[in-house]
């Protein structure tokens, strides 16, 4: 029931021209008083967000008053200056506080109407004169229609209730291959896309009425002379003052260049992927291939030593331990490189501890480590996304070399950290041992290279190259800084985060 109370207000507010409003915290409408066309705005609707129903011109005054008014939990009054329905010029006071009912906290608005002189439309105007804001309006919209017609990229203007195409400029006219605007205006805009796409587009028209914009949506347009035209579609939307929508602006973006170096680097790629695959046969056939004959040297090596080793002098002796230690580096060179054509086949990603890892490589080098009393230690470690097998290769190797490459009478000691670099993680090794010079460092990575060839314990060079390839299949690099007789420290780092 309606009370006499609530009657008088409405009596009351009538009589001043004015819109009492109570809102909860959320500006939702609790209860109206007053005639909202009595300062010239829609009318209210209870249980509805005030700022539906204000122009959008008395909107950011109000909301400043109401938070003004929760701030300092006092009365907060304001003059403004506005456009109400019909374009009309307004001027009200605003009046806002917080109220208590029931221990619910309220704010309670009103809207009084005060007179519109000369000189307050003037001042809502911000001109001299009706000529000075007409001409200034006239200069603005030049401005940005001649941004709209030159600028070179598609615009166009939809009406979202319709669908029909309201405008555009004349970038479209050209990229449609169109003789003029007439051509396309009026028309339903699902027409200037590829079959494929006018479904999408009715359906990117129902979002947009939802949601009031659209972004980077990817499209196909068609020509007059059916060219195909992938673009990214942008909209936003046009509002009156009420915040209605009543035109959607488009800006849609020939992406054709960018779509034919996608498809030159997945073709290189394809490429690239066949080159690689008959690269690791060759390497596997040739490896294969060439075992075989090294092995009947091996064997006859074996047999002239055994039967004619008293025939032959001490020369001769020498020619065959030339021999036999040759096939054996080869053979080992061999199974290296074909061993190194296999690093990431079928290999998978998978979040790993490389604590874990580090901890397993010890332990596969364990009695290495106890026969030369090496120190090593881990820092902690953190998970990475990684190729496990692979890296745990990548430290396997690194430790090794820094025991192998140890100083003469020096416990070996090894330090092994890790830290966070922007979008990587860089893990290093650092050791004590012999160090590298500067010439030497830029070459130890190349397969096969051996800077150290009078180490009793040289390798076949290819532990380093197996490394850096891992590395790079993580995206990242590797490399060391090190002072000959004091020591060495790779470093290396991968990728945080992949492009699945």
């Amino acid at each position: 029931m309606i009370t006499q109370q609530y009657i008088d207000a409405n009596e009351l507010m009538s009589q001043l021209s004015a819109v009492s409003v109570r809102l909860d915290i959320d500006y939702k409408i609790c209860s109206i008083a007053g005639d909202t066309s009595e300062i010239g705005v829609h009318s209210f609707e209870l249980y509805q967000n005030l700022f539906d129903f204000l122009p959008v011109s008395l909107i950011d005054s109000v909301k400043e008053n109401l938070q003004k008014s929760f701030r300092t939990n006092k009365k907060v009054k304001t003059n403004v200056n506005y456009i109400g329905i019909n374009n009309k010029q307004k001027r009200l006071k605003v009046i806002s506080s917080i109220i208590a009912i029931d221990t619910e906290s309220f704010y309670l608005v009103t809207f009084l109407k005060l007179p519109v002189t000369d000189n307050i439309v003037r001042e809502i105007n911000g001109y001299e004169s009706y000529e000075e804001a007409r001409r200034k309006l006239e200069i603005s919209e030049a401005k940005f229609n001649y941004f709209f017609e030159n600028d070179p990229v598609m615009h166009i203007n939809v009406n979202p209730e319709t669908g029909l195409i309201a405008d555009c400029n004349k970038f479209v006219v050209q990229k449609l291959e169109l003789e003029n605007k007439n051509a396309i205006i009026g028309n339903p805009i699902y027409k200037i896309f590829t079959e494929e796409k006018k479904e999408r587009c009715l359906a990117l028209l129902e979002k947009f009425k939802a949601e009031g914009e659209l972004k980077s949506e990817e499209m196909e347009l068609i020509t007059t002379k059916g060219k195909i035209i992938p673009v990214i579609l942008y909209t936003v939307a046009q509002r009156d003052e009420y915040g209605k929508i009543i035109l959607s602006r488009s800006t849609l973006v020939d992406i054709t260049d960018l779509k034919n170096a996608q498809k030159r680097l997945n073709q290189k790629r394809i490429r690239l992927e066949l080159l690689n695959k008959e690269l690791e046969q060759f390497v596997s056939t040739c490896s294969h291939d060439l075992q075989e004959p090294l092995a009947t040297i091996k064997f006859a090596g074996d047999v002239l030593g055994k039967l004619y080793k008293d025939k032959f002098d001490q020369k001769g002796r020498d020619y065959l331990m030339y021999i036999d230690e040759a096939v054996d580096r080869l053979t080992k060179q061999i199974r290296s490189l074909l061993a190194h054509s296999r690093i990431g086949v079928n290999a998978e990603r998978s979040f790993v501890n490389t604590n874990d890892l580090v901890n397993t490589a010890i332990k596969d080098l364990g009695k290495r480590i106890s026969e030369n009393k090496a120190e090593v230690v881990v820092d902690k470690l953190p998970m990475v996304e990684a190729y496990g097998v692979e890296l745990r290769l990548v430290f396997l190797n690194l430790i090794s070399n820094a025991i192998k490459y140890r100083k003469k009478n020096r416990i070996p000691k090894i330090k092994i950290g890790a830290a966070q670099c922007n979008d990587y993680v860089m893990f290093s090794v650092a050791d004590n041992g012999i160090g590298i010079s500067k010439e030497d460092s830029k070459e130890i990575f190349k397969i096969f290279n051996r800077v150290n060839e009078t180490n009793p314990n040289k390798g076949t060079g290819v532990g380093l190259a197996h490394c850096d390839k891992i590395v790079r299949m993580h995206e990242g690099k590797l490399w060391v800084e090190s002072n000959v007789d004091k020591g060495s420290t790779f470093f290396f780092k991968i990728r945080k985060q992949y492009v699945h």
